[in-house]
Formats: structure tokens, C-alpha cells, sequence
């Protein structure tokens, strides 16, 4: 994965700078306001654990304490040159190799925590796809005691709403921040792992429509389910695998016609015709997962499931550039994944998707992207990758990349 970055407690006076100018503009941008009242007397060294909603979550948490805090920040994030530099110079962020378990990642950690400092971290390691929280990396409840420090948990609410992972455009509501736990060193010491990490949960793990149902907060946009096609893949209507599509606030399937439209709640308007759509994007992931799950892959040996053109094929190493292998067709088989000439078998790879519109490869013969153009959907093939690679591996293991 490259050399090892040995990162340094991050400093209070960028943040602070930082703070200044993001208050005011998350605010005008998002109606964002974080409850500064909550974390009031909250002092480094400590763990801030939050759950994922939005690309700007590091800010949203960020701008709720008056002390620098090192994010744990996925590896890919290290492949940007000059930026990339800019970047740690002034927060200190923390790599992590997305999909992989990563010690150097947990010895950065320890090493800020006993310097004094703070580590925030998202521990799904996911932003939301669907508006629930994706899966909790496991341990997590025992990093929090190995850690040994002060642990906060912060919840995030109206994120998806606002700027669902797979849109280009804002949705204009209301979102909020607030610290809802905080969990003493002495109080950590007490509880077991599956004691913590079942608090870690109960806390953070949180559903936007849940939520939206009682506190009813209009979200305003012309756009509200374009590039939806780009997470959801799934017709429920017609079992179709590869012909969702959208328009401004309509989703639809280009192959029975099936359609419903996102309001501002954030749930689908449905005609009887198409009643029996799900009603929310939430519901329809679901679905769409379930499906898969009774998908039968095994005929799909020298014919793909699926595929798509047009995406472009990178190898990548931790804090270097990324060098373009090709431009042409992924396809999910049986066994592998086929990216522009490339075959990787399932049984030895791991997949996550960054954005909706980049993925990363895992395996023996090194980290490597695809790089997709818009509308193509990258997530059917790291959930099916998953599932095929539990299935031939014999795991009962319930991940999907998210």
C-alpha cells in the first residue's frame, strides 16, 4: 500500500480559522447549525464518532468544537498532489485503506490520542446510500476502549435530504448537528466491547425517513431524483436490472414505465398504476438487496449479469497518482469482475465505492479505481460482488460494501 504516514496531532489555531468561515457559509449553503451547547465542555484528548451523511460531515462536525480534531480520511483522498499536501498540512488527516483493515491507521490514532489530541471518525466508513446508516465497522467497540480516552458520539440529521450521496444538487431544508452521548474514560472502562459498540449504535445509527416522519421538514428542489439510477438499480416493477433512469423529480424504469416522484419529505408520490412501488428510497434499497440476495448467479459464467461501457481503469498506491490502465467495459460474472481487459476474481477481492461515481479494487496484485461517467451505477457491482463472494466462499457474512 506504499509508505507509512505518520501523522501529528492537529493544531487549534487552523481550526479555528476554519471555524470561522464555515459557520456562516454551511449556514447560507444548508441552513446547517451545529448545538454548540452540547459539546460546550467537551476537552481533547477524546473520540468523536459520528454517523455519515453528507461529503461534508468532517466540516459539520468539525465547526461543533473549539479544538483540532484528525479525521480518519479514506486513503484515496492521499492521491491528489498539491491538494492532497494542502490538505494534511493543515487538518492532519488520518489514512485509511477503505475495504481493508488497516494497523497503521489504528497506531496514527493511538499515537494523536496520547499526544493530547482528538481523532474523529466516521465508523461506518461509509457515507449513506439510502438514507439509513450503513454498516458499523466491526470492533469498533473495542478500538473505543484500546483508545482509552473520552469517547463522544455526534448525530447528524437532514444530511440525505439535503445532498443524498448519489445528487448533484441541493435540497433546500434544514440540517443539524448535536453531541448525543458522552462516555468517560472510567465509564469505558466498565463495559465490555459488545457493551460499547451496542451504545456506539444506539446513538449514531440513524434513519433520515424515520426521522422525517415526525419532524416533518420540507426539502425543496427541481431535481430531487436526478442520478438516483446511480444508487438504486433495481425495478421492482419488471425485475430489471440496468434500466432505471431520471429526471428531475421523477425516477423511472425505461423498460416497463414504471415511475413514481420524490417529494419534498423525501418519500415517493405514486399513481395506482405504479402503487406498489416502495415508498421511500430507503424501502427500495432494501428491496433491491433482497433481490439480490435471491439472485441466482451461477448461470452466469461466459455471459455477464450485467455490464457498462465507458469507465476508465487506474492502479493506485497509498499518497501517489493514479496510472490510467485503460478506458472500456466493467461486467460482473459468476466469478469476477472484467474492468477494460482486467479480470478480477471475486473469491479475492474486495470492492467500495467513493462517491457513487469511483470504485476501488482490492487484491493481491494491488489497489486499483474505476472511474464511471454519470448515471452508470457502480454500487450493483460492489453489492453483488459481495454477494457472490460470500456465496462461493461459503461465509454467512451479511456485508455488502456498505
Amino acid at each position: 500500500m506504499g509508505d507509512v504516514i505518520f501523522v501529528k496531532k492537529a493544531g487549534n489555531f487552523v481550526f479555528l480559522i476554519l471555524r470561522a468561515i464555515f459557520i456562516p457559509v454551511l449556514y447560507v449553503l444548508y441552513r446547517f447549525r451545529f448545538d454548540r451547547k452540547s459539546s460546550k465542555n467537551i476537552k481533547r484528548p477524546c473520540l468523536i464518532l459520528s454517523n455519515h451523511q453528507t461529503v461534508l460531515d468532517q466540516f459539520l462536525v468539525g465547526v461543533g468544537f473549539r479544538f483540532g480534531i484528525n479525521f480518519v480520511a479514506s486513503e484515496s483522498l492521499f492521491r491528489h498532489g498539491v491538494l492532497s499536501k494542502i490538505m494534511e498540512s493543515l487538518g492532519r488527516p488520518i489514512p485509511f485503506a477503505k475495504g481493508n483493515s488497516d494497523m497503521s491507521a489504528i497506531r496514527n490514532m493511538m499515537s494523536v490520542i496520547r499526544s493530547g489530541g482528538c481523532v474523529g471518525m466516521f465508523p461506518s466508513g461509509n457515507r449513506s446510500f439510502f438514507g439509513d446508516e450503513c454498516t458499523i465497522v466491526p470492533g469498533i467497540g473495542k478500538l473505543a476502549k484500546k483508545l482509552r480516552t473520552d469517547l463522544v458520539l455526534v448525530q447528524i440529521r437532514g444530511g440525505f435530504n439535503t445532498k443524498p450521496r448519489w445528487a448533484d444538487s441541493i435540497s433546500r431544508g434544514k440540517m443539524d448537528a448535536h453531541v448525543s452521548k458522552v462516555l468517560t474514560t472510567d465509564e469505558l472502562a466498565a463495559l465490555d466491547a459488545d457493551e460499547i459498540e451496542k451504545i456506539i449504535r444506539s446513538e449514531i445509527c440513524f434513519n433520515e425517513f424515520d426521522y422525517n416522519k415526525n419532524a416533518r421538514i420540507e426539502y425543496r428542489s427541481r431535481r430531487k431524483a436526478e442520478y438516483l439510477e446511480s444508487a438504486l438499480f433495481y425495478c421492482p416493477s419488471c425485475s430489471s436490472m440496468n434500466s432505471l433512469a431520471s429526471k428531475g423529480n421523477v425516477f423511472f424504469c425505461g423498460n416497463c414505465g414504471a415511475q413514481a416522484e420524490l417529494n419534498t419529505l423525501g418519500s415517493f408520490e405514486k399513481s395506482d398504476q405504479w402503487k406498489d412501488l416502495p415508498d421511500t428510497i430507503f424501502a427500495w434499497g432494501r428491496l433491491q438487496l433482497s433481490y439480490i440476495k435471491n439472485f441466482d448467479f451461477s448461470g452466469f459464467t461466459d455471459h455477464p449479469v450485467f455490464g457498462d461501457d465507458d469507465v476508465v481503469l487506474s492502479k493506485a498506491e497509498r499518497t501517489f497518482k493514479e496510472t490510467k490502465l485503460g478506458k472500456g467495459r466493467i461486467e460482473l460474472f459468476a466469478d469476477r469482475l472484467t474492468v477494460c481487459g482486467y479480470s478480477f476474481h471475486v473469491t479475492e477481492t474486495t470492492t467500495a465505492v467513493h462517491g457513487v461515481r469511483k470504485m476501488t479494487i482490492y487484491n493481491k496484485d494491488g489497489v486499483f479505481t474505476v472511474v464511471a461517467p454519470k448515471r452508470i451505477n457502480l454500487v450493483k457491482y460492489m453489492i453483488c460482488s459481495y454477494h457472490v463472494r460470500n456465496k462461493l466462499s461459503g461465509s454467512e457474512e451479511e456485508y455488502y460494501g456498505y
